[in-house]
């Protein structure tokens, strides 16, 4: 090999490299862009067909590789998606920031490729060490979405939910069997959570399957669980199954009053009361409500770097407290330079939500299917 072929294989690597850095952040600055034209002026993407392995960013099994097998470089609990009892349902977080309608496309290569690597690897994966992890593509709503002027984003919301809920139906009919499933996801997919947990598992025949659901990075109102979830409560302990588990990250020095308020807004708007408006917080260094503080040793093990191709780096323990207050998780923001945080406005650490509690996260997990499948009278394989 020559120098030339070296120096140009070097630069195109540098390349790659320098992309995965950047994308991030120039999604961020185009974040608050919508489309110009109301939801109505767009023909919306083609509907996935769910039979088709393509449209699932995860699935177990040996013939499907993907970014949720992967496990940090060292951790002692592998990738048991073979032989586990215990199936997770993970709707990934927002990805998509075009602008050219109001939902991605799921033809979209880069925006599926970003999804794989930033969160099925550093979200997704969490869940490979209890569960068989299946992550569908759905027509996922812009992040302009958000600060849309009319009910555009609305109704683009509503057609990811439409796919977000006709995928958890084919893994029901397919996939599942009968078998113990934990609902998880974070950000824009936590609300596609919060209706499938009222519409389809609450009061329902799967309701005695269900083991727990982690709703991160939106708030749940306490009052939510007795008004609008009748059978689910709010995960008090770090064992407790048919429960709710939901935190929303600021660093120490954070301002979260905003959002828990936007929240409380919400839940008041609905049930005419401010009474349970208040957010819930569960810390996920104890998974504990009666214990709201940890220091940092109660960390074991924060997922450091950033999103890149490859394989996950080394957990960290021991590098962040964190206290839940008035609604929110106020915690340590970790000064090493391996950590590649992305801070929002108010020390808002909404891209951080789980991947700083990653071994935490994947132990409660564990926990909670072994609970859940001792209480049936069974085991689960490899755990």
């Amino acid at each position: 090999m020559n120098r030339l072929t070296i120096t140009i294989g070097a630069g195109v690597i540098f390349i790659l490299m320098a992309a995965y850095w950047l994308y991030p952040r120039l999604m961020l600055m185009a974040g608050s862009r919508a489309p110009d034209k109301p939801f109505s002026a767009y023909t919306p993407p083609t509907p996935p067909n769910y039979a088709d392995p393509a449209v699932w960013a995860a699935l177990p099994g040996p013939e499907h590789k993907d970014s949720a097998d992967l496990v940090p470089e060292g951790e002692t609990v592998g990738d048991r998606q073979n032989d586990a009892s215990v199936d997770v349902f993970y709707l990934h977080p927002t990805t998509f920031r075009g602008t050219d309608n109001w939902n991605q496309d799921l033809a979209d290569a880069k925006t599926n490729a970003w999804t794989d690597i930033s969160v099925i690897a550093r979200q997704a994966a969490i869940f490979n060490g209890c569960c068989r992890v299946y992550a569908p593509r759905y027509r996922q709503a812009t992040s302009g979405a958000v600060g849309a002027k009319d009910d555009s984003g609305d109704k683009a919301r509503a057609l990811a939910y439409d796919d977000a809920k006709a995928a958890f139906q084919y893994y029901l009919d397919h996939f599942n069997d009968g078998r113990p499933f934990i609902l998880a996801g974070h950000s824009q997919g936590t609300f596609m959570i919060q209706r499938l947990l009222e519409e389809v598992v609450d009061a329902s025949a799967i309701r005695p399957q269900f083991v727990a659901a982690y709703g991160i990075g939106i708030g749940f109102p306490a009052g939510v669980f007795g008004r609008q979830y009748k059978t689910i409560s709010a995960c008090a302990k770090p064992e407790q199954t048919g429960c709710v588990v939901s935190w929303l990250t600021f660093g120490r020095n954070g301002d979260a009053q905003s959002t828990v308020a936007r929240y409380a807004e919400r839940y008041e708007a609905r049930f005419k009361t401010r009474e349970g408006s208040e957010t819930l917080c569960v810390n996920p260094l104890t998974f504990d409500t009666e214990k709201p503080d940890a220091p940092a040793l109660a960390n074991l093990g924060a997922l450091p770097g950033k999103a890149a191709p490859g394989p996950l780096p080394a957990l960290k323990p021991g590098v962040l407290g964190a206290t839940c207050k008035d609604g929110a998780l106020y915690v340590d923001i970790p000064a090493a330079d391996d950590f590649k945080l992305l801070v929002l406005p108010g020390e808002n650490l909404h891209f951080h939500d789980m991947d700083l509690f990653f071994k935490n996260i994947r132990d409660n997990a564990i926990l909670r299917t072994e609970t859940f499948l001792k209480a049936r009278g069974g085991a689960a394989n490899g755990l």
